[in-house]
């Protein structure tokens, strides 16, 4: 019995660290498209990096819908947006911070 245990440790020692060396895989484009939320811009701080964005359900962080101030990651992803347009939206959180990482036009 002893020999049965012995070997049934060493067989979990050597297997563990082949499982635990798999690499991580990079989301695919439709996944990624699956983060997104959808949204309809409300205010913009180009200057201070920020958008107001009335909002549906944010899965990913799991938020609710509702009107919120964001942090943007890069100030280029306000170019071209402006109040009243709809966008396809990132968000992840960073810290305490809630900060738009990708925005899309949704038109």
């Amino acid at each position: 019995m002893k020999t049965f245990l012995t070997a049934i440790a060493l067989g979990c020692t050597l297997a563990f660290p082949a499982f635990a060396a798999e690499p991580a895989k990079a989301p695919s484009s439709s996944e990624a498209a699956t983060n997104m939320s959808q949204g309809e811009v409300r205010k913009i701080d180009a200057a201070a990096q920020k958008i107001t964005l009335r909002h549906g359900p944010i899965a990913n962080i799991g938020m609710p819908p509702m009107t919120m101030l964001f942090g943007v990651q890069d100030a280029a992803l306000l170019e071209g947006v402006k109040a009243g347009d709809k966008v396809n939206f990132v968000v992840e959180q960073q810290g305490t911070q809630f900060v738009v990482t990708e925005l899309k036009s949704a038109e």
